[in-house]
């Protein structure tokens, strides 16, 4: 049973977030779930605080229902998965650090095979985009993995050190700059000791870390999207997809019409958002599109439920940073959180991220999970 849903687990990772294998994806939820009930029988967990949850997004739910929103299970969807991934890891033990070192091997594997073309694309209809680009399965489970170090207080061994050669590579070659900077944060949190850093052996082995990382970045591996992007690094406010989605969330709130309820509780789960793309080189290209939400997942949570729920997400985020315990993976929290929400939706479309509160609120059981 238990090597199911593992099997299980790794292959909603490689498909999460997509909309290609929903079928798929609602048949692998619905066996976990049967697996579920099946190990724990009678005992099943419902703590007060996922009932809460419930309770709050049916209200949510509710409004977008009302409002009659176009193709709302496309955005539905994705709370429903996540409900369902949260009730399965609460109620079953795994072990979760294991897994995602296997899912990061596993996604390296995958992209390597993916760029010498010798397995289908199934994430999209190209492996190679623009400027050398590959499109393949979700690349944060190496970010998954530090955010565990850093809460556990562990130093860096030669597993993870693996695991972080490996996650780099794949980062790199799908040239996604909010990953990797969020990657980048985390390992300098990881790597840093405040108490030593002016220590001439510890600053000597940061800046050899340095210097190998943006070697390869800069060296003729990587594709030449990744080289082109390095000199953003140094002003970021110039780089082309972060105007992109200024110019997108400008647009969005200047054509807002909210009145007093939408701006208090918004438009409910199932809503999606249509922005204008003008084209400077081809003007007859320039068109609308629909999303189901521009890259911003602070917009996202505020454009289904307005302040109300915007708050409560800010003030549970709070909550979860103050059962941490020191400084270090506090900044880890708030880097990881603010980094993917502000550049992203994908806290709200990959499951795989519920794996943050979860090991923040169950430190104890999963340590007991890992024997």
């Amino acid at each position: 049973m238990n090597k199911l849903i593992y099997l299980i687990f790794i292959i909603l990772f490689i498909l999460q977030g997509t909309n290609k294998y929903n079928a798929i994806i609602l048949l692998l939820y619905i066996v976990l779930i049967g697996c579920v009930f099946f190990i724990k029988k009678n005992k099943v967990k419902l703590p007060l605080y996922y009932v809460i949850a419930l309770i709050v997004y049916a209200f949510y739910l509710l409004i977008g229902v009302l409002n009659g929103h176009n193709n709302p299970f496309i955005d539905i969807k994705f709370q429903i998965f996540g409900f369902i991934f949260f009730f399965s890891i609460i109620n079953i033990k795994l072990n979760f650090l294991k897994l995602l070192f296997f899912i990061n091997s596993l996604v390296f594997i995958i992209y390597v095979l993916l760029l010498l073309d010798l397995i289908p694309n199934l994430w999209k209809y190209t492996t190679v985009g623009f400027k050398g680009r590959v499109y393949g399965p979700p690349i944060m489970a190496i970010n998954l993995l530090l955010f565990y170090y850093i809460l556990k207080e562990k130093a860096i061994d030669v597993k993870l050190g693996i695991a972080l050669i490996l996650g780099v590579f794949y980062i790199a070659l799908t040239t996604n700059f909010m990953n990797l900077a969020v990657f980048g944060g985390l390992v300098f949190l990881l790597v840093v000791k405040f108490k030593k850093l002016m220590k001439p052996v510890y600053v000597i082995s940061i800046f050899a870390l340095i210097l190998l990382v943006v070697g390869y970045l800069y060296s003729p591996f990587v594709p030449e999207l990744v080289s082109e992007k390095m000199k953003y690094v140094y002003k970021p406010w110039e780089y082309p997809s972060l105007k992109t989605r200024l110019d997108d969330f400008n647009q969005i709130v200047s054509k807002e019409n909210f009145g007093l309820f939408k701006q208090l509780f918004g438009e409910g789960f199932g809503t999606s958002s249509e922005i204008y793309r003008h084209n400077p080189i081809a003007v007859s290209l320039s068109r609308s599109f629909n999303f189901q939400e521009i890259d911003n997942g602070f917009y996202y949570i505020y454009h289904r439920g307005g302040w109300t729920l915007f708050s409560i997400f800010i003030l549970s985020h709070i909550y979860l940073m103050f059962r941490l315990d020191n400084v270090k993976v506090r900044l880890a929290f708030i880097w990881l959180i603010f980094v993917t929400c502000i550049l992203s939706i994908h806290y709200f479309n990959y499951s795989f991220y519920l794996l943050i509160p979860y090991f923040i609120l169950y430190n104890n059981n999963f340590e007991k999970n890992m024997e």
